[in-house]
């Protein structure tokens, strides 16, 4: 009985049988770039963002993504920098930007552009979540806007250039801890010499972005 109602495989078309190699050729295709991935080159970090490349004890502070990045710089050195008038309510010109805006994917890896100490850390009304390096050159190294630090740290503690102190955030404008949304997703970044002075950060990002891209291509 069985043979007589056995089911009988109908005879792929042409059209079914060229699928079918299509379907088999992409499949191949995709195994070999999960391959890839895998067995990246060693210049290549964990968690989809390239190793920091120092040179001279520096390195750019936005991790570069493996796969697109969308890191974004101009000079905005002295830039009309706006503050809220809490008698006008109203937000007002009051100052100049001293600082450079890097702007990255939310939750970027930030990394110490020089080695220090950490001085400081927490919140501040405009910057956020911010930390403050002193560096080894005598420097003040600024970070600020952050989503959150680095786990674990704290002031006083010891950072290299390359080490991871936070993340790419958009926190700030804001009395209330945690406070965000007033902007776009940025790393502000300030150095202040030791005489006080800010100084424009530009200059030296644009040069160790271009260091970074040039040594991990």
């Amino acid at each position: 009985m069985h043979g007589r109602y056995r089911c009988r495989a109908l005879p792929r078309s042409p059209a079914r049988r060229l699928i079918g190699a299509a379907a088999l050729k992409v499949a191949r295709y995709l195994l070999l770039v999960v391959v890839a991935v895998a067995f990246a080159a060693p210049s290549r970090a964990s968690e989809g963002y390239l190793r920091p490349v120092v040179i001279e004890d520096m390195t750019f502070p936005v991790a570069r993504s493996t796969w697109f990045s969308v890191i974004n710089f101009t000079d905005d050195w002295h830039a009309p920098r706006m503050r809220f008038d809490a008698t006008t309510r109203r937000w007002v010109q009051d100052g100049v930007h001293e600082g450079n805006d890097i702007f990255a994917e939310p939750g970027t890896p930030i990394h110490a552009v020089y080695p220090g100490t950490v001085e400081e850390i927490g919140w501040l009304f405009y910057s956020g979540w911010r930390v403050g390096i002193r560096g080894d050159d005598g420097r003040y190294w600024f970070y600020a806007h952050m989503r959150r630090f680095a786990p674990g740290l704290g002031m006083g503690d010891r950072v290299e250039a390359g080490t991871v102190i936070g993340e790419v955030g958009n926190t700030g404008y804001g009395a209330t801890p945690g406070h965000s949304d007033e902007f776009t997703y940025h790393l502000h970044l300030g150095i202040q010499e030791t005489d006080g002075r800010w100084i424009n950060p530009y200059p030296l990002m644009r040069k160790l972005y271009r260091q970074s891209v040039s040594e991990a291509q």
